[in-house]
Order: C-alpha cells, then sequence, then structure tokens
C-alpha cells in the first residue's frame, strides 16, 4: 500500500493500527514517481476538504449570529427618536462634516445608502424635493443605467439627479458590479443641524 502511494493514515486506518506504528514499520519503504505524485495529489485534496470544512462551519456559526442579532432587532422599537439616532450615527460614520447647512452622504454600498435613508425618512420630516443625486463613475459605465440605478436604490427622482462626475480611469482594471459611488446631498440646514447635534451629543450619554 505504501509503494503504491497510500499516506500514513490511510494505512493506519485500514489496518486498524496507530499512525506511530505505520509509520515505524514504513521507514524503509522508498517511494517511486507515481507513489509520490498520489500522495501529493492526497494532500492537496486533503487541504482542500479541510478549507471547505472551515468555511462550511463558519457558515453555520454566522447563520447563528444572524439569527441572535434578528432576535435582538425585534425587541427595539424602531420609533422616530430612535431613528434619529441610528441615521445620525451613520451619517457621523459616513457624511460630510464640514457644513451646516445641508447633509452631504457619500459611500457606494447600496445597502448602506438604503439604510441611511430610510432611517432618515423614518425619524424626520422630509422634503422629498430637497434631495439631490451626485453620482462618480468611471468611463466604462453606463451613465443612464447607473443613474437609474441608484434612482431606485434611494427613491430619489431621476430629475433630481445631477450630471455624473466621471473619475479618471487608467484602463489597467474594471471593477466588475461596481455601481459607482453616489453622494447624497439634503438641504435642509434644520436637519443637518439635528443631525450633527445628535451625534456630538451621544458621547454624553453612553
Amino acid at each position: 500500500m505504501r509503494k503504491k502511494g497510500y499516506s500514513l493514515q490511510e494505512i493506519s486506518d485500514h489496518l486498524n493500527i496507530a499512525k506511530s506504528t505505520a509509520s515505524l514499520w514504513l521507514t524503509d519503504i522508498v517511494l517511486n514517481n507515481n507513489a509520490n505524485k498520489r500522495i501529493r495529489e492526497r494532500k492537496i485534496l486533503g487541504c482542500l476538504h479541510a478549507a471547505k470544512t472551515k468555511i462550511d462551519k463558519r457558515k453555520k456559526q454566522y447563520q447563528g449570529y444572524l439569527l441572535w442579532a434578528k432576535r435582538n432587532l425585534k425587541k427595539m422599537s424602531l420609533n422616530k427618536e430612535y431613528c434619529q439616532l441610528m441615521s445620525s450615527l451613520l451619517y457621523w460614520a459616513e457624511g460630510g462634516k464640514f457644513m451646516d447647512n445641508h447633509l452631504e452622504f457619500t459611500n457606494s454600498d447600496p445597502k448602506m445608502i438604503e439604510t441611511f435613508l430610510k432611517l432618515l425618512r423614518k425619524g424626520f420630516d422630509i422634503d422629498e424635493t430637497k434631495f439631490r443625486l451626485n453620482i462618480h463613475i468611471h468611463e466604462y459605465h453606463n451613465d443612464i443605467k447607473q443613474k437609474m440605478f441608484w434612482s431606485n436604490i434611494t427613491k430619489i427622482s431621476l430629475s433630481q439627479v445631477n450630471k455624473s462626475y466621471l473619475k479618471p480611469h487608467s484602463g489597467k482594471r474594471t471593477r466588475e458590479n461596481y455601481p459607482g459611488c453616489v453622494r447624497i446631498c439634503y438641504y435642509s440646514a434644520d436637519i443637518a443641524r439635528r443631525v450633527k447635534a445628535l451625534y456630538q451629543s451621544l458621547i454624553d450619554y453612553v
């Protein structure tokens, strides 16, 4: 079996002996090219199997985390004040900090954009006509397609989408499924100052 390229583990399993015993018995066996090739291939398959096992285990664990998160979220009340706080925290992380007469929220993650706008709309009395979208795309993007994409994600009318900004592109790399980056502007000094006041005051209550 060893001369045919069977591993020590395979031999010990087949003969129902300890792997150390198999190793002791087979110390002097010289392996030919075919045997070495089989052993290498088995090692590669073993590594792949171990990696897949780890990935499957991690996925299963994450499903448990998702259930935990959903149970906790169900206990929370998404009232107006809570949505105001959550939207202000997202803005603290990703929003513009150097103006107080309007909001600017920039990101390329559609889920981030969608979540921020849902919280903002639920938390504050929003005038939809005060929104503007500014899209940053590369030359390989389809301008109309990306405008429609972000308009659908944000629920902001195409008539409120400004002219797209084309980022310089070296041509060396194309990011597949990259939707471009969008900057949402909401022109209300009152809302902007409330959002800023919330995240700046939060530290005193934590």
